[in-house]
């Protein structure tokens, strides 16, 4: 299956990408900030994360539910290329 967005994220960055972002990139470890003020100015405490992520998490859960039950069409758009969190 070819999906019309498949690979544009890898060509923007083997192509198009200024080469100061490319390098950033490739010697950036995975837990690198590569810029401390984006998008949060301080990191967030585990305890307020983890309650967020409950409510975030039960939002879908709710929306699975109504998907399911009523059949309705959606398009989920995640940020970030792993949609981690």
């Amino acid at each position: 299956m070819h999906l019309p967005f498949d690979g544009a994220i890898s060509r923007y960055f083997e192509d198009d990408a200024p080469s100061q972002v490319r390098k950033a990139i490739q010697h950036a470890d995975k837990d690198d900030i590569l810029a401390e003020n984006f998008p949060y100015s301080e990191r967030m405490k585990t305890k307020s994360y983890e309650a967020d992520m409950d409510v975030v998490q039960r939002e879908l859960v709710r929306l699975q539910a109504d998907v399911k039950e009523t059949g309705k069409r959606i398009v989920v758009v995640f940020e970030g290329r792993d949609a981690a969190g």
